[in-house]
């Protein structure tokens, strides 16, 4: 283990210092392609922030997402992966063996609302990495509200 900072906290630091010390001044920027470098430093910047959540979170949402399809798929008494390389190739093993269930297998209600909480709960956590203001707590299961009907007007005769 490293001391203090940590990556995570460096590659914050990074994206940070792209995006409020660097596009901005590029955007004053009188110089020739500076908006379009303002762009691309505005991309880099997002893409350091989002290895920074990953290096953050990556062990937290495997593991919850590996428990989640272990109890799904019955293999709960399968050994945990000894490594990060055995626990990716293990999510990847048992989200391919959910996929052959969901195709193949008839599925009881309690089945699929099982599978669904576990749908939602893996998407908010890959969103939280790659888009953390996009709003979680929405119910992407529901159709939206209908718009409401507009009032009746008379027409003039």
């Amino acid at each position: 283990m490293q001391d203090f900072p940590d990556k995570a906290t460096l590659l914050g630091a990074v994206a940070e210092f792209l995006d409020k010390t660097v596009r901005p001044a590029l955007d004053a920027s009188d110089a020739p392609n500076s908006r379009g470098l303002a762009f691309r430093v505005r991309v880099a910047a997002h893409m350091v922030a989002t290895v920074a959540r990953e290096v953050t979170f990556e062990g937290l949402h495997d593991a919850a997402e590996l428990s989640r399809l272990r109890a799904l798929l019955d293999r709960t008494d399968d050994p945990l992966p000894p490594n990060d390389m055995a626990r990716r190739a293990t999510l990847t093993e048992l989200n391919a063996e959910l996929a052959r269930r969901l195709r193949e297998d008839p599925l009881t209600e309690d089945d699929q609302d099982a599978i669904r909480t576990h749908l939602v709960r893996t998407l908010e956590e890959k969103l939280s990495v790659v888009q953390p203001r996009f709003d979680v707590k929405m119910r992407i299961e529901q159709p939206p509200e209908p718009p409401p009907e507009a009032p009746a007007t008379e027409r003039p005769r």
